[in-house]
């Protein structure tokens, strides 16, 4: 057995030591529930405090507005946009001529014959909006012998021009000019694609400063309750001096004195939190210290719900960008139905052999040959092809499927601003109602401590109404920064956020501008 040694013996200590020794495991100390991780600090050791920098009094237009300006999310989208516009540059050249040079040298020593060959063919190619093929070639060579009877330098070169006529297949600018349409489409896309990425930013920067003073209001009402909840000890003291309260009375005022230096300390680690989350929204470093330069106010806005229906209708960018999907579904469509087709194209070419022989400096040449003119018509007919007949099929239902999705998304706008207005309204109502809560919770603790001094109340009774007040105070914080919320959520879902910030997307700058 393993409690034994191998003579049959018993080891000369327990068996949890003996593993503990046997896989070096630290076993620890008494009273300590667990190894202590080497980050750790022992108590009573005062870890480094990082240098503080100035304050900085933010407000939340200028949050916005340095957003705009760091926020890695938004320095990413534009930088996409830099491949996305070289990707139309290159898509709108396709009617621009386009060339290369070939060019080569060969040696070659038979014997005691030497020989060097020297070429040079530059090609020009070019497609015309009715899908016309031009190409253009001069193939040009010169060639050098050296042997015993002499040296010798000849040359020659052609000119070929060739001309494809698609007459069926792919022929017309709707066929031809379709990769250029769907580019512009794509950059359209693009470009929706970026006002969503900055309209999802101010939205995220906006909440979080919301929470930024939301967090910060929570101190103040924490450090409030505290100093009620210790005047009321020191209420206590006063009466347990009079002889107008027993002593043990005074236990429940100082739980409540604890319980909101708890909150208090909460409060101020939620602070933080928040500071956190809005400076990495802005990208700063997160050690720089910044507080709220605004407050938290709210007036009642009046939303016409077929308004900001329309407005959705017409600026949000996910529906904006089904239409656009819509669209490139339809040119897949007219191509594909193109391809079906035979392809009869009409061919012409003129060959000029001998032309620009003398620019080589040749002492002997070919003799010239006569201009090669040809003409003809070329036809391919696909047989027992299904894949053609696919293309179409799977275009049509693609295109199909993207207005289907087109109806889905238009109900759900419309359901989503029906929402958000309707939010909008709740939250206004409850934020009404917990403001009057809150007075009245104030009104009823003023008048439980009236009647406390006067020997007419308890403890319990007042340090209810003081949670009670503190209830509320939270209560009324919640439901306002729920309201501002709530418009920029409205905002959001109407495709405004961009028009109600007053930005400006500017593709050629690094960074948008926006007036804070």
């Amino acid at each position: 057995m393993w409690g034994r040694s191998r003579a049959g013996g018993t080891p000369p200590f327990g068996a949890a030591a003996w593993f503990a020794a046997v896989l070096l495991v630290a076993v620890p100390a008494a009273g300590q529930v667990g190894p202590l991780p080497r980050y750790a600090q022992p108590a009573g050791a005062t870890a480094p405090v990082p240098p503080a920098g100035p304050e900085i009094r933010l407000t939340l237009p200028e949050a916005v507005y340095l957003g705009l300006r760091r926020n890695r999310a938004v320095k990413s989208a534009y930088l996409q946009r830099v491949l996305d516009k070289y990707d139309l540059t290159v898509a709108e050249s396709l009617l621009s001529p386009k060339g290369v040079l070939i060019a080569g040298i060969t040696a070659d020593r038979t014997g005691a014959a030497r020989t060097a060959d020297a070429t040079v063919t530059p090609v020009v190619q070019m497609l015309t909006p009715l899908g016309t093929s031009i190409s253009f070639a001069w193939d040009a060579v010169q060639t050098g012998r050296r042997q015993k009877g002499g040296n010798s330098l000849t040359g020659q070169s052609s000119l070929s021009l060739t001309v494809i006529q698609p007459l069926l297949r792919g022929a017309g600018p709707d066929v031809t000019l379709a990769p250029v349409r769907e580019a512009r489409l794509r950059e359209r896309y693009n470009q929706l694609r970026l006002k969503a990425a900055v309209a999802d930013t101010v939205t995220a920067i906006a909440g979080a400063y919301h929470r930024f003073i939301q967090a910060r209001q929570q101190i103040v009402l924490a450090k409030a309750a505290l100093k009620r909840a210790r005047e009321l000890e020191a209420t206590n003291r006063a009466l347990i001096a009079a002889g107008r309260m027993a002593d043990i009375d005074l236990a429940q005022a100082q739980s409540s004195v604890s319980v909101q230096e708890l909150g208090v300390l909460q409060a101020e680690n939620a602070f933080d939190s928040a500071r956190l989350a809005l400076l990495s929204l802005l990208a700063l470093d997160l050690h720089t210290r910044i507080v709220p330069a605004d407050t938290l106010t709210a007036r009642p806005v009046r939303v016409e719900v077929e308004t900001v229906r329309a407005l959705a209708f017409e600026n949000r960018p996910d529906y904006l960008a089904q239409m656009v999907a819509i669209d490139s579904a339809r040119i897949g469509l007219d191509v594909a139905r193109n391809q079906q087709l035979w392809d009869l194209s009409l061919v012409v070419g003129v060959n000029a052999p001998g032309a620009g022989r003398t620019a080589w400096g040749a002492t002997t040449a070919l003799p010239d040959t006569k201009t090669d003119l040809r003409a003809g018509l070329q036809l391919s007919i696909p047989l027992n092809n299904p894949a053609i007949r696919q293309q179409e099929v799977q275009a049509a239902v693609g295109l199909r499927q993207s207005e289907v999705q087109l109806e889905q998304l238009r109900t759900q706008v419309d359901q989503q601003v029906r929402d958000a207005a309707r939010t909008l309204d709740t939250a206004w109502r409850q934020y009404t109602l917990s403001r009057q809560v809150r007075e009245l919770a104030q009104k009823t603790l003023d008048s439980e401590t009236v009647k406390l001094r006067a020997g007419r109340s308890s403890n319990f009774q007042v340090v209810t109404f003081q949670d009670q007040l503190r209830a509320a105070e939270n209560g009324e914080l919640t439901a306002l920064v729920a309201y501002l919320d709530a418009l920029i959520a409205l905002d959001q879902t109407a495709g405004a956020t961009l028009d109600t910030w007053g930005i400006q997307l500017n593709d050629d700058a690094a960074v948008p501008e926006g007036r804070p």
